[in-house]
């Protein structure tokens, strides 16, 4: 149920209208994300560009963070389901640095490039075959050409975890960037029930 409660919060907090619906039983506002243990680079999350196609290969991670970037006033929820399957450090390398960049401007709060404009530079739209990406994903790309890819200050990034022989152990640079809550056992309603105190 650890997922699940991800789930439950984004629906607490997803706004009536196009968000809460868009998806039917998922609010627009929530994605999961399975980690799988051959993650061993960022690409899974950050996506490639594909020489061969000439396309940069989008992941549900920047649609995820581009959705959050267009809707500023709605916080989303992204969750890694079971992300020590895989070492941490190999696929979150750079959004853990680029979390320690956030800082306040005005009101908003920003972050440096998860990734820079300059990476979008060679992509096309179109190939002489027609369009390279359809309907939406155009749109990312176009906005990822004028913009690259930062932090949205109403992502949050929410991961589940089991400890035990078959998953990786978390380093201190992830332990320090993280709030931790664990649920040893026992019933649901026992753990946040009213007399838990």
């Amino acid at each position: 149920g650890k997922s699940q409660k991800v789930q439950e919060l984004a629906f607490m907090t997803c706004p009536d209208g196009e968000l809460r619906n868009e998806g039917g039983t998922t609010p627009g506002n929530y994605c999961l994300i399975e980690v799988k243990p051959n993650w061993h680079d960022s690409t899974e999350l950050l996506g490639y560009y594909s020489t061969l196609s000439g396309k940069y290969e989008l992941t549900d991670f920047i649609r995820f963070a581009y959705k959050a970037a267009q809707n500023k006033d709605v916080p989303f929820f992204l969750c890694l389901d079971e992300m020590n399957l895989a070492p941490v450090e190999q696929y979150f390398a750079e959004y853990l640095s680029v979390m320690e960049t956030r800082k306040k401007v005005g009101k908003d709060i920003q972050s440096q490039y998860l990734l820079r404009k300059e990476v979008f530079s060679n992509c096309e739209l179109q190939d002489e075959n027609g369009d390279l990406y359809s309907g939406k994903d155009a749109e990312i790309i176009t906005y990822l050409k004028e913009n690259g890819l930062t932090l949205p200050d109403n992502l949050f990034v929410i991961g589940t975890v089991n400890m035990d022989d078959t998953t990786h152990q978390f380093s201190r640079k992830v332990i320090d960037r993280a709030f931790t809550i664990e649920m040893n056992g026992g019933k649901m309603a026992d753990m946040f029930g009213a007399e838990s105190g």
